[in-house]
């Protein structure tokens, strides 16, 4: 009986070690130069990213699905000097806030009143601003870690007409699995 037992117990923590073999497996690690690391669970459904910009200073890569019907994101990390010593957005001033907002409409070349903001959380506790274009042509997720822009744009695949809450609350599930790590100098 003891043998028994003994060989299931193994079998139990044989079974467990290659289950955590498998969930480690699925993690995919992003490493942005001489700032942090970052480790994500494996991208959903047929999604992959493909890189398209690591420097010192940004980091950028699109996340695409094999079905050009699905939504198109871009993970978007870069240095700001204007954030220096913030690390979240719970640390901005409300002018802060409001050049953020601006910038939104200054690089979409939209009009005042064509973006909606929202706040938001990812399902750790780190503010977000959610920005979406009022005809639904482009949503954005947008967060400060460590004195950088971290962002996830989403535009709608090639037969949405727009972005919905889902794809939203996708990308925000992205930044809420993301793992930071700050590469020790």
């Amino acid at each position: 009986m003891k043998k028994v037992i003994s060989l299931a117990l193994s079998l139990m923590l044989l079974l467990g070690c290659v289950s955590a073999l498998a969930e480690t497996a699925e993690k995919e690690t992003i490493t942005m130069l001489s700032a942090f690391t970052i480790t994500t669970d494996k991208l959903p459904e047929d999604y992959s990213l493909q890189l398209l910009v690591n420097t010192e200073m940004e980091y950028s890569a699109e996340i695409t699905s094999a079905d050009s019907s699905k939504p198109v994101y871009t993970l978007i990390m870069n240095f700001s000097d204007e954030w220096d010593g913030v690390n979240t957005l719970a640390d901005a001033t409300e002018a802060d806030m409001q050049e953020v907002k601006d910038s939104f409409y200054e690089v979409l070349e939209l009009d005042e009143g064509d973006i909606t903001f929202e706040d938001g959380k990812t399902g750790e506790g780190t503010p977000l601003l959610i920005a979406k274009g009022v005809d639904g042509c482009f949503a954005s997720v947008y967060a400060i870690y460590m004195s950088h822009e971290i962002e996830v744009v989403i535009f709608p695949g090639e037969t949405e007409e727009s972005i919905s809450e889902e794809d939203i609350n996708r990308a925000i599930a992205f930044l809420t699995n993301v793992q930071f790590s700050p590469i020790e100098k």
